[in-house]
């Protein structure tokens, strides 16, 4: 909390308070809560033009002159009378010392008339903008307006009563610098008249981005047009070049300060900071399209005031800024594009033009001045200097690349490669050279297609499988293997539009078509094929659960082979995402159930096999209806239940009672 006296007038405590205590402590605020950046940035700047406005404001009330005044002891004595005018003329003594008092009033004001192109020039490096010119004339219409004021006062109409009676030659001079006064006093009340209505026009240049401030040009021009054929004094050549001098100031420093508002350019996200600076680069553009487009027009207008003024001088610093802006664009897109080699290190010989391209960058980055700074021409010796180095990286690039290509036979490969090489190099240079390696691989795809096609038509009888495949299925992954490898490559050429509109691409084109196509009709013929065979694979669901040997008489367990391929074919098309009908699905379902039974019919027979041989030769007479039960339990597996049956469980059940009893028995 700061307490205490303000001395000084109201005005000037107030802009001293806001400049020195409240500024400085809303730039040092670091949470804004919920407001974003541009907000925040917006904020500041109209607290810092206001707190100026009030400076300026301040400066106007103490800048304008004083006119000397007579002693007092004459103005007590003489009255504002025609009578008191004439004696005070014949006395020499009074004449001699009024006129002395008006000649320093000539001087004083004829140096405030000296002042009136003073506020108007624009230096090469002058920074001002468009509101330091209507507030140059809001002051020149204050110092005039004071004068006027004071010639009102009682001591003023004294000096000029009596020298007009004595008709003195001070007093000659005075009407002289009388009618420049009120020329000039006219002529800052009419500017500020006329320079005020642009003032939101002017509003997005200190508050707003490129982007609004492009957006507001054509109105801001208008504008000026309308100024510029209204006003009495302010349609002059010179004051109008020098108005769009200030407007063009300020968008190059609202450029700047946008292009800087992340801030540093070396700490910036790249993208972001290139479209900033193209945006400076537009605006730039928009500026001059809109200006040209009313001096053209007003030009077919008979009548009409010449909307043309010195362009050399309007657009010169924002032609110098533009300039600098693309070179920047340049440089900092050209790291952008390289800096994302930084991520395919894993590519053998990579690595070394990657350490190579962050030293041209750490070198730029070393050079000790402001890049935005369009009047130091060092920038442009060192920017030559980095596009020099960074074409002998690509010539290294294009070395690498090529070398690349070279060790790769696989079509595919040869694509993906080049489709990494598309990603991280963008570079104009380097794409003509990644695009003349889509022709030369799309040609070694012509060979290519060739070889599929003898290879097909060399084993499409017996094609070769893949270990512990199916038949069917594994002549269907030979053939899509066939296809993957054409087809792939073909989809990524059929992209490049200019390739395909090439001569060769037809042959080429045609040869693919008819080796895609005997390939699915391969792969059609064996689906089709497979599918008529299910339901004769089906039909082992009717053979009997167990069979005899004829020759041993041995019992065995009874599943079809031809089961278990429906199953083993269904399992792996369906995993290739080949449709099968619902009956081949409805038998993979029992996959598992078709397993649990033939394991424990196996174990059943060889259960029964080593029971019997339990029995001893001399008892097998006596065990002999035990035996026999056993082999009645057994007999409706070779006779009657098949695998398609519902009680194969409670069949095994009775199974396995009869066996343990005789078991049992045997073991007695």
């Amino acid at each position: 909390m700061l307490a205490g006296e303000l001395s000084k007038e109201a005005l000037d405590n107030y802009g001293t308070l806001l400049s020195a205590l409240y500024l400085p402590v809303f730039h040092e605020q670091g949470n804004w809560g919920k407001s974003d950046t541009e907000h925040t940035h917006q904020f500041l700047q109209g607290a810092t033009r206001f707190s100026s406005s009030l400076t300026e404001a301040a400066h106007s009330l103490h800048g304008g002159i004083e006119l000397q005044k007579p002693e007092q002891q004459y103005v007590d004595s003489i009255e504002l009378k025609t009578a008191a005018f004439s004696r005070a003329a014949n006395d020499e003594t009074v004449l001699q010392h009024f006129n002395e008092v008006l000649a320093e009033w000539c001087k004083q004001t004829e140096a405030l008339l000296a002042e009136s192109g003073a506020g108007t020039a624009t230096a090469l490096n002058d920074e001002s903008g468009p509101d330091t010119e209507l507030e140059f004339w809001r002051v020149r219409m204050a110092k005039f307006n004071s004068v006027t004021e004071q010639i009102k006062s009682k001591e003023c109409r004294l000096v000029m009563g009596v020298c007009s009676t004595a008709r003195s030659k001070q007093y000659k001079q005075w009407k002289e610098v009388d009618v420049k006064i009120t020329d000039a006093a006219n002529e800052a009340k009419d500017n500020v008249k006329y320079l005020a209505t642009l003032e939101k026009s002017l509003e997005p240049m200190y508050m707003g981005t490129p982007h609004t401030i492009q957006e507001s040009l054509p109105t801001l021009i208008n504008n000026i047009k309308m100024m510029h054929t209204i006003a009495r004094y302010y349609n002059t050549s010179e004051r109008m070049t020098v108005l769009f001098q200030k407007v063009t100031n300020q968008m190059v420093r609202n450029c700047k300060e946008h292009i800087l508002l992340p801030g540093k350019l070396w700490d910036q996200d790249k993208v972001a900071l290139l479209d900033n600076l193209t945006a400076a680069v537009h605006l730039n553009e928009a500026y001059q399209e809109q200006y040209r487009l009313k001096r053209d027009k007003l030009q077919g207008q008979p009548g009409a005031s010449p909307f043309d003024f010195d362009e050399s001088k309007i657009f010169h610093k924002f032609d110098l800024c533009t300039k600098r802006c693309k070179k920047l664009i340049t440089m900092f897109g050209t790291i952008h594009q390289f800096s994302s080699l930084a991520q395919y290190t894993h590519l053998d010989g990579l690595d070394q033009m990657i350490k190579n391209f962050y030293n041209i960058v750490d070198d730029i980055k070393r050079k000790p001045y402001d890049l935005l700074d369009f009047y130091k021409t060092q920038f442009d010796r060192d920017f030559l200097e980095f596009n020099v180095n960074i074409h002998d990286l690509e010539l290294a690039l294009q070395g690498f690349i090529n070398a690349s290509f070279k060790q790769i036979s696989s079509t595919e490969h040869s694509l993906n490669l080049l489709r990494q090489f598309q990603v991280i190099l963008v570079r104009d240079s380097l794409k003509a050279d990644l695009a003349a390696k889509y022709v030369d691989i799309f040609h070694k795809y012509g060979l290519d297609l060739e070889e599929v096609q003898k290879l097909y038509e060399k084993h499409k009888h017996a094609p070769p499988v893949v270990r512990n495949a199916p038949p069917v299925a594994g002549n269907i992954m030979w053939a899509r293997q066939l296809l993957r490898r054409i087809e792939m490559p073909m989809k990524r050429f059929a992209e490049n539009k200019a390739l395909m509109a090439s001569k060769d691409s037809k042959r080429i084109v045609r040869t693919y078509n008819r080796v895609a196509k005997a390939l699915i009709e391969f792969e059609t013929l064996w689906i089709q094929a497979w599918i008529r065979s299910i339901e004769s694979a089906k039909a082992g669901l009717q053979s009997t659960l167990i069979v005899r040997h004829p020759t041993t008489g041995q019992l065995l367990v009874n599943f079809d082979k031809s089961m278990m391929q429906l199953i083993r074919e269904t399992k792996h098309l369906q995993r290739m995402g080949v449709a099968v009908p619902e009956s081949a699905r409805q038998v993979l379902a029992q996959e598992e159930k078709f397993k649990i039974y033939f394991n424990q019919l196996t174990y059943v027979l060889k259960e029964h096999e080593r029971v019997v041989s339990l029995v001893p030769p001399v008892t097998r007479s006596l065990l002999r209806p035990h035996l026999e039960d056993v082999d009645n339990k057994i007999q409706p597996g070779a006779v009657i239940l098949t695998w398609a049956s519902m009680n194969i469980d409670g069949y095994l059940h009775h199974i396995h009672q009869v066996q343990s009893c005789l078991q049992n028995i045997a073991a007695a």
